[in-house]
């Protein structure tokens, strides 16, 4: 990632992690609704998978050949998103996740 794609993903993950953490049992669709609340559209959001208490998703933050995508775990208080890596041109997949 560049400079650009750091930078910018500080200030999605806390907006996003800050939103969250407000959600009582994070399903799928009351994460998704709490995303979409944030501007991020349907198209952007991929794999919202529950697990146990936690649900998983990846958002696809891919803009002007950028690679960013922001993999997060919705869990309350202990709810946590990382940058990640996708392909700058073509469908999503992600490439490369830091791991908390």
């Amino acid at each position: 990632m560049d400079r650009h794609d750091w930078c910018t993903s500080v200030h999605h993950e806390q907006r996003i992690i800050e939103a969250l953490q407000k959600v009582v049992e994070p399903t799928p669709a009351k994460v998704r609704k709490t995303l979409n609340s944030l501007g991020y559209i349907d198209e952007r959001i991929h794999g919202l998978k529950q697990d146990g208490k936690t649900t998983r998703f990846y958002l696809d933050l891919r803009e002007k050949g950028g690679k960013l995508c922001e993999a997060g775990r919705a869990a309350g208080a202990t709810t946590d998103v990382t940058p990640c890596i996708a392909p700058a041109t073509g469908p999503f997949t992600v490439k490369t996740e830091e791991q908390p």
